[in-house]
């Protein structure tokens, strides 16, 4: 007898049958997890891609207020120094030169008022 010309299936209730089921499902199983692993990847991959991009925009947001702080600073530290060049310039300087000398001793000859006089309160 040749069986290898039967063409009938496997009945569903032999050994046989319910082994080619099991390997179907099997098979079916593993390429749905292969999809949803895929799935899974690439979700994560574009997450990690715009955990990046929200990182890197944070970061330039901070690099814009330290480089703002900064320049404040800077601008601050700018301006006390023009002041104090200008408060050093308006103060007199201990000794005073020949020609202001000859010049406070020909005011007092002439009696002019040296110091201006205080406001009354």
């Amino acid at each position: 007898m040749n069986h290898a010309l039967n063409d009938n299936p496997a009945a569903p209730g032999t050994a046989r049958g319910r082994l080619a089921r099991l390997v179907r499902l099997g098979v079916f199983a593993c390429a749905l997890a292969a999809t949803g692993a895929s799935a899974l990847a690439q979700d994560q991959d574009r997450n990690r891609r715009s955990d990046d991009a929200q990182a890197r925009e944070r970061y330039e947001m901070q690099a814009q207020r330290d480089a703002r702080a900064f320049e404040v600073r800077e601008q601050g530290r700018r301006n006390a120094e023009v002041q104090q060049d200008t408060v050093r310039e308006e103060r007199p300087r201990g000794r005073l030169s020949p020609d202001e000398r000859r010049d406070l001793r020909r005011q007092i000859k002439e009696g002019a008022d040296l110091y201006p006089s205080s406001r009354r309160r």
